[in-house]
């Protein structure tokens, strides 16, 4: 070997190991909330049937849907693109709405499902580093339209936000947010925060997260694990994992009618009622049967109100 190849070699393994050594450092680094249980009450509706749990005088009273502004993605991300027909005529790239849902508890309350998108959305929004642009690729935002002004105007006292999941389009709301909101999330989904590579300000260390454990749920066909977070049957739910490993529905009993959520289980109305998972994906195998669960479960149910996590 050549005194230049030498060099060279010595200088790629150096390159390497630095790299390495850099990545540790890095994820070392990136924020990890603290996390505490959730009580489960004991449940009502272990012994009922879906008929009879939605026959029960609801206590949520009111829903609303809060659209806090658009994000372009990639069509791979909410789709499997590899299940699509070939004249499927879809875009490569698509716009998609960033929902925060609130209800009303007649004894608890109310409550938010996700938290929308802050302010600083109207521009590029709050999430940075080299990847962040493969998720969210330009943003669109009204004045007013964020979920802070919403909520001014809504006029309503939140006592916690429940979370689908604690992906940064789901968690970027909360740096206008009070902090001091207790936050709900299915047991084990993961936070990401990689400093230099997909960074945000939505949590620090010093956050509380606290898990619900969906491994207690009941089994509810066609769901397999179904918790009844408030213990009376009017707020439920579902782990639907695949698209993150802690992901839940959820599944509203309201004095309007049962509404089902899906949350990233299903982005979107096409890939609902195409029986397409998404793309973007923890484990596909395990995100096609969560996506099979809730249409099988609309089937036995054809008029509960289904809303897609980024689609009305």
């Amino acid at each position: 070997m050549s005194k230049r190849k030498k060099i060279s070699l010595t200088v790629i393994v150096v390159a390497v190991l630095t790299i390495g050594t850099s990545l540790t450092t890095i994820v070392k680094n990136s924020v990890k909330p603290e996390r505490i249980a959730y009580e489960l009450p004991k449940s009502s509706i272990t012994n009922k049937n879906w008929k009879t749990i939605f026959q029960n005088t609801s206590a949520i009273d009111q829903f609303k849907v809060l659209n806090t502004g658009s994000v372009k993605v990639p069509l791979d991300g909410m789709l499997n693109t590899k299940k699509l027909e070939k004249d499927h005529n879809l875009s490569d790239e698509m716009w998609v709405d960033v929902f925060v849902f609130m209800f009303h508890h007649k004894e608890k309350g109310w409550f938010m499902i996700n938290s929308g998108l802050d302010n600083t959305f109207q521009k590029d929004g709050n999430i940075k580093g080299l990847l962040a642009k493969n998720f969210i690729i330009e943003s669109k935002q009204q004045e007013g339209q964020n979920i802070a002004s919403q909520l001014k105007k809504e006029n309503k006292d939140i006592e916690g936000i429940f979370f689908t999941h604690l992906h940064g389009d789901h968690t970027a709301g909360l740096p206008e947010l009070d902090s001091s909101l207790p936050k709900y999330v299915g047991k084990g989904d993961e936070y990401l925060d990689i400093p230099l590579l997909y960074h945000s300000n939505h949590l620090t260390n010093e956050s509380q997260i606290i898990e619900m454990d969906w491994s207690k749920g009941i089994s509810k066909e066609p769901f397999k694990q179904v918790i009844d977070i408030f213990g009376d049957g009017s707020f439920l739910g579902i782990h639907t994992p695949g698209h993150s490993n802690g992901h839940l529905s959820y599944l509203l009993m309201t004095e309007a009618g049962p509404k089902l959520l899906t949350g990233d289980a299903s982005h979107t109305k096409y890939g609902f009622e195409n029986n397409i998972e998404p793309g973007w994906i923890d484990d596909q195998k395990v995100a096609e049967n969560s996506l099979s669960q809730l249409i099988n479960f609309h089937k036995m149910f054809p008029n509960i109100e289904v809303i897609y996590g980024h689609q009305k």
